[in-house]
């Protein structure tokens, strides 16, 4: 659900199944926060780097650096992602 959406900044909510794992992506241009509301979310960054967060931990992602977003555990995961510094782009990896 994607909650603002302007020039410069683009902020939505996804909710993402138990053991489910995101496509890998890439914003040629914005940078990207995620942010976990609720749950367990973990982002790998560049293929190497993870991190895990609960609800209230963020991880920020340069403009460049393919990512992907999983959820490792038994439960429904909300997260926030807020994409800022240039305009919107989603490149699938």
């Amino acid at each position: 659900k994607t909650l603002v959406h302007q020039q410069e900044a683009r902020d939505s909510e996804f909710e993402m199944e138990p053991t489910s794992k995101g496509e890998v992506t890439c914003n040629s241009e914005v940078c990207e926060r995620c942010s976990c509301l609720q749950g367990q979310l973990q982002v790998n960054i560049d293929g190497h780097t993870s991190h895990s967060l609960k609800p209230g931990g963020s991880v920020e992602i340069p403009a460049g650096v393919v990512h992907q977003v999983n959820n490792p555990s038994s439960l429904v995961c909300q997260y926030l992602v807020v994409q800022f510094g240039g305009a919107y782009d989603f490149v699938a990896g």
